[in-house]
């Protein structure tokens, strides 16, 4: 019997239990206090507090350290702001979003805008859609990260300038810039080390930053290994009882198990490979478990379990039970079913009727939203790359598969009217492929900054427009 309960006649003559429930209602904001200091060892931030973090090293910072004009500075406000959004997690659709991050610091550039941490978005993020060349994109990189690593920009920006810029630089595996691509690495693993040292970073972006730099190395077994090696001890160290650490580690384990067992076929796999791929596997297992129990909230837990149920050959209900899980808490969860995606697919546990199941599941869910509904065209291209050239071009003839096309990106350019660029050309160079020159033709309007060697040339994309032109009179 609680002693407050003024209805015990066994309390009832004492005057220091009838004053309990005054004594608790003084004491209860207290209380609750002391509960949300001892829930914070889950050291997570909320929505807010990144987005109040991200505005002080974005927005503050441009206005403190920026080279700042009347004439570029209203869309770098812009840019910044928008990406400020997309970091905290507060903007709906943040890849999406990160399509007008890139807009707004491309019309900043275009006025003549040399501040480094705009030249960053701009590199970041106009060059998704752009038809210059990859060299163009490599000096504009190589510049902004020198221009950046002089500013008095933070150090976490800093940070993702030189691991961008790494990243760029060995897109075409030029081994002409492989020593400068190992000092921009090197450069941003000594960034991501200082970064560490900031209790007042919140986890989440910690755990983005690593994830970005194990993204940059992680093809190569030594400079992973090293990169966890650094990172290791001060992320325990500053964030023991956070969720993201742990994701971190299992994020990192998990690549450990693949580069010891490499990317050959079973047959090729050594004895010592496979015990280590299971070891490490393990290893991550466990993280990734422990980040779910600290917060069963972070839909990236179970979207990264649907990826160890791949690797673990575990059973379907228990990959759709993790799926489950992700979708619940991201209903947008484009990664989550590209991995269920993966896991269908005749190369794993599944056949090419499950995964075109899954992708018409997909458009047609009346609450999964965002790229979800483009899962059915993953879908198609990933059987069609299982066929030869020939073979190819009557697969994309076919005119259920051209069903299937049209009404995945009707779905979703109906779910993301803002939408500009890369979407409309896919959809365009589909329809050219399935021969629906309409669709093709009204497409071509909608692309941002065209890049004709997507549609395979200058000479083959005038030869398309032609066609159009001919079967649509």
């Amino acid at each position: 019997m609680i002693p407050y309960d003024t209805g015990n006649r066994l309390y009832d003559g004492n005057p220091a239990f009838k004053m309990w429930p005054m004594i608790m209602k003084k004491l209860l904001p207290f209380l609750i206090a002391c509960l949300l200091v001892s829930c914070s060892h889950k050291q997570g931030s909320a929505g807010d507090e990144r987005l109040k973090w991200n505005q002080a090293t974005l927005l503050d910072a441009y206005e403190q350290f920026g080279r700042k004009n009347a004439k570029w500075d209203a869309k770098a406000r812009e840019a910044l702001s928008e990406f400020a959004n997309v970091r905290s997690g507060k903007a709906l659709e943040p890849e999406l979003r990160a399509e007008l991050v890139g807009d707004y610091a491309k019309e900043a550039v275009d006025r003549g805008c040399d501040d480094p941490l705009v030249r960053y978005l701009y590199c970041r993020f106009a060059s998704q859609d752009s038809s210059k060349p990859l060299d163009y994109w490599q000096k504009e990189y190589r510049q902004m990260a020198k221009d950046m690593a002089g500013s008095g920009y933070s150090q976490i920006r800093k940070f993702y300038a030189n691991d961008r810029a790494a990243n760029v630089l060995w897109k075409n595996r030029d081994t002409n810039v492989w020593s400068e691509v190992v000092q921009f690495r090197r450069a941003a693993m000594t960034d991501l080390a200082g970064v560490l040292q900031d209790k007042s970073l919140p986890i989440e972006e910690v755990a983005e930053a690593c994830a970005a730099l194990l993204e940059t190395v992680g093809r190569n077994p030594k400079e992973v290994t090293d990169a966890y090696n650094l990172i290791e001890k001060p992320l325990f160290k500053n964030w023991p009882k956070a969720a993201a650490a742990y994701f971190v580690k299992g994020r990192f384990y998990y690549e450990f198990a693949w580069r010891a067992r490499g990317g050959g076929y079973a047959d090729k796999v050594t004895e010592q490979g496979w015990k280590a791929f299971k070891e490490n596997l393990a290893i991550a297992e466990k993280a990734f478990n422990q980040a779910w129990a600290l917060d069963p909230n972070d839909f990236r837990v179970p979207t990264e379990m649907i990826e160890m149920a791949v690797s673990q050959q575990k059973e379907r209900p228990e990959m759709e039970q993790w799926f489950g899980r992700a979708m619940n808490l991201n209903t947008n969860n484009h990664a989550a079913c590209l991995k269920k995606l993966r896991y269908l697919s005749p190369k794993w546990y599944g056949s090419p009727e499950e995964m075109i199941r899954f992708g018409r599941e997909c458009v047609e869910s009346p609450k999964w939203g965002g790229r979800v509904p483009l899962i059915l065209v993953d879908a198609h291209w990933q059987l069609a790359q299982l066929l030869t050239p020939a073979q190819r071009r009557g697969y994309w003839q076919d005119a259920q598969v051209w069903t299937d096309i049209k009404s995945a990106y009707e779905k979703f350019f109906r779910l993301n009217p803002e939408v500009t660029g890369s979407y409309h050309a896919y959809y365009a160079r589909y329809a050219a492929w399935s021969e629906h020159w309409a669709t093709f033709t009204e497409q071509l309007p909608l692309i941002h900054d065209l890049d004709y060697e997507f549609f395979g040339g200058k000479a083959t994309f005038d030869k398309l427009v032609a066609t159009a032109k001919q079967r649509t009179k």
